[in-house]
């Protein structure tokens, strides 16, 4: 199987979940050093820093989703794989309001790590506001 496809299952498994609230695969994909450039002015060195990030940003929501649309997929390397897509994450608060909702893009870095891939890299950034 080619690299690519490789990921592009396993990057499905990831979304699938996260469509559905369930974000332990993205956790689980996360390298124990990524880096993350996120829609906040941090970088975040490490899955455990990014984590906890994550948690913060998500404290008080009773449901949160997220979810890739026009990926593309790209493996300058047999191990290396680059994901671009369009990103939308859904919260919708605890004891009701409206749902928050963020567009934008996204890039993740797959790095075959032995027999696994794992996401190494991550960049979010928003899309411009009309």
């Amino acid at each position: 199987m080619l690299p690519t496809e490789e990921v592009r299952e396993l990057n499905e498994q990831v979304l699938s979940a996260g469509a559905k609230g369930d974000f332990g695969p993205f956790v689980n994909a996360l390298d124990n050093d990524v880096e993350v450039f996120d829609h906040v002015p941090y970088l975040f060195e490490g899955k455990v820093s990014f984590i906890d990030y994550l948690q913060g940003a998500v404290a008080g929501m009773e449901s949160t989703t997220y979810t890739f649309h026009q990926s593309s997929y790209r493996a300058p390397t047999d191990n290396v794989v680059i994901v671009n897509a369009y990103d939308r994450l859904t919260s919708v608060p605890k004891g009701g309001g409206p749902a928050r909702v963020q567009c934008g893009r996204a890039t993740w870095v797959y790095a075959r790590k032995g027999r696994d891939w794992k996401i190494v890299n991550a960049h979010f950034s928003p899309l411009p506001k009309e």
